[in-house]
């Protein structure tokens, strides 16, 4: 995957064209399966060698059930090889799939539908699993919805049953990754490329898709950029059903993921189960500096050892939900924050050795950083920035697959539109494991604005590495004090690394950009550079907390 040049995108000459359509492996039975309003979705079946019936695995996807961007087919055989049926299909409006195009809309009835077909075929023993991230760890919700009683246990990863988590950062639009997700995917039947194939110096916003289809625009993404969420993105959440919920720790829809698992305990009825790793949405593993990155389809053993751990979790949580024939005695919650490192467990998250630390945002940041410090800070001070609009804060990581190639970011800190607090080298390993706040009281010149609040590990070589992120849009009337939400951090700090916390108006084009108008991102031409400003400590100070399990006696 290319490092992105901050925002130098090269303008197409040519409209996308549609990727071609995966061919359909030759031991895959094709069915056209018909849903109650006559549309008939693709359907691949996938049986095992050895047997007549088996429990049966349902993944109901958007990306192409026959291609290597899920690992389909692969996961096909690797399931049927242990004596599950598999079923993938394309859902409505996608690929080989007929009906009309709405993401989202038909998913709940669609899958009762699905499920009444599986369960009526003579291969199937009459009990019904789901699995597949992201969207199609949706579909699993919205099938579970449907109460259809087939449907005996599911495993959603890097996913959530209300997508507004995707859509929404506390009223900032995440345009990148909407809009790479919109463009691949909700144009047509078919999918596209995205990866550097947007010219982000588009303006207006809403104009940088279509510019590179040529004209199109994606279904449902001005609705999304304007807040207005399909009641569908959001399904009920059911108790009643046994679910491994796989998250990871880099990915963007863990907010989602984790509160989506909080209502099902709450629900009550069955067991949920939570898994955390230190992966990305791809499932990518966090890795040791310098040790590279390997694609999991670059030989057949490397193929099989990302399945591994890929896919593997599932087996014993079907085998029991679905077989009955082995004891799953697994933790409710597990979880680990370096790769290959022992899982640790509990029944709670944050686990119950987790504890919130608080530091101050305080120090001078007139030629150099500010500091978080333990403890209060009384001398009362500010500092202020420029938020220009033409010329924002560049965000760096990508926003699939962050830990494919985690890039340094130490350059972006020393802007003057940046504000960067920075811890003391930790004296002893610090373990990040639970939810991240920053507290500020802002003022600005504009009636609204952003502020986006990133927190890096900073290793003894200076380099600089996102940990998480989160953003917020502000309203007057000043000073308004607000919380921006970063998410569940579960990261791993060794002595003599730092903590930094950076403040700004704009990470693009992760997010979308604030005008300095009263226009809205998603339309607005016209641009005005705004100041801003922030407190510093006293009463009305800022801070930042987080939840750790060890370390909590650092000394600044």
């Amino acid at each position: 995957m290319p490092v992105r040049e901050e925002l130098k995108v090269p303008v197409l000459g040519q409209p996308l064209r549609p990727l071609p359509f995966a061919p359909v492996p030759e031991n895959a039975r094709q069915y056209a399966v018909p849903m109650a309003d006559g549309v008939r979705l693709a359907t691949d079946v996938y049986l095992p060698g050895r047997g007549t019936r088996w429990p049966t695995l349902l993944a109901r996807l958007p990306y192409d059930k026959a291609g290597d961007e899920c690992f389909g087919p692969h996961m096909a055989r690797w399931f049927t090889e242990r004596g599950y049926a598999v079923v993938l299909q394309d859902v409505r409006g996608k690929l080989r799939s007929g009906g009309e195009l709405a993401p989202f809309e038909s998913e709940t009835a669609d899958g009762y539908h699905t499920l009444d077909w599986v369960s009526a075929q003579s291969w199937c023993d009459g009990a019904v699993g789901m699995f597949g991230d992201s969207y199609y760890g949706f579909t699993q919700w919205a099938a579970a919805a449907s109460r259809h009683p087939v449907l005996r246990a599911i495993a959603p990863r890097v996913s959530t049953a209300d997508f507004r988590y995707m859509l929404d950062r506390q009223g900032v639009f995440p345009l990148e990754v909407v809009a790479y997700w919109a463009l691949e995917t909700w144009v047509d039947e078919a999918l596209y490329p995205y990866e550097g194939k947007l010219d982000w110096t588009v303006r207006p916003l809403a104009r940088i898709v279509p510019k590179a289809l040529g004209g199109p625009e994606p279904v449902g993404l001005n609705d999304w950029a304007t807040r207005h969420f399909p009641a569908a993105a959001t399904v009920p959440v059911r108790g009643d059903i046994p679910a491994l919920h796989l998250g990871g720790f880099a990915d963007f829809l863990l907010p989602g993921q984790l509160d989506t698992w909080r209502r099902a305990c709450a629900a009550g009825g069955a067991r949920q189960y939570l898994l955390l790793d230190a992966t990305d949405h791809g499932w990518t593993t966090l890795r040791k500096p310098g040790r590279p990155y390997r694609d999991p389809l670059s030989s057949e053993a490397t193929l099989q050892r990302f399945l591994e751990g890929y896919i593997g979790p599932l087996l014993p949580f079907f085998d029991h939900y679905l077989r009955n024939s082995t004891d799953y005695l697994t933790a409710p919650v597990r979880w680990r924050l370096t790769a290959g490192s022992p899982w640790q467990e509990d029944d709670q998250w944050p686990p119950k050795a987790s504890r919130p630390i608080t530091w101050t945002l305080t120090g001078r940041l007139a030629g150099g950083d500010g500091v978080l410090r333990l403890g209060p800070e009384t001398t009362r001070s500010s500092a202020s920035w420029t938020h220009d609009p033409a010329d924002p804060v560049p965000s760096r990581i990508h926003p699939y697959y962050p830990l494919i190639e985690p890039l340094d970011e130490r350059d972006i800190h020393v802007r003057a539109d940046v504000l960067s607090f920075t811890t003391e080298p930790l004296l002893r390993r610090l373990d990040l494991a639970g939810p991240a706040r920053a507290s500020v009281s802002m003022s600005s010149d504009s009636d609204t604005a952003h502020l986006v609040a990133t927190l890096c590990d900073v290793r003894p070589d200076g380099s600089t590495h996102r940990i998480v992120d989160g953003a917020v849009h502000i309203r007057s009337p000043w000073p308004a004090r607000v919380n921006v939400d970063l998410g569940d951090a579960g990261y791993r700090l060794y002595p003599g690394h730092r903590l930094r916390l950076t403040l700004a108006s704009s990470a693009f084009p992760r997010y979308a950009i604030h005008p300095g108008t009263d226009a809205d991102p998603w339309t607005a031409r016209q641009t005005e550079p705004r100041q801003n400003s922030i407190a510093l400590g006293g009463a009305d100070g800022a801070y930042f907390t987080c939840y750790a399990i060890n370390g909590l006696e650092q000394k600044q």
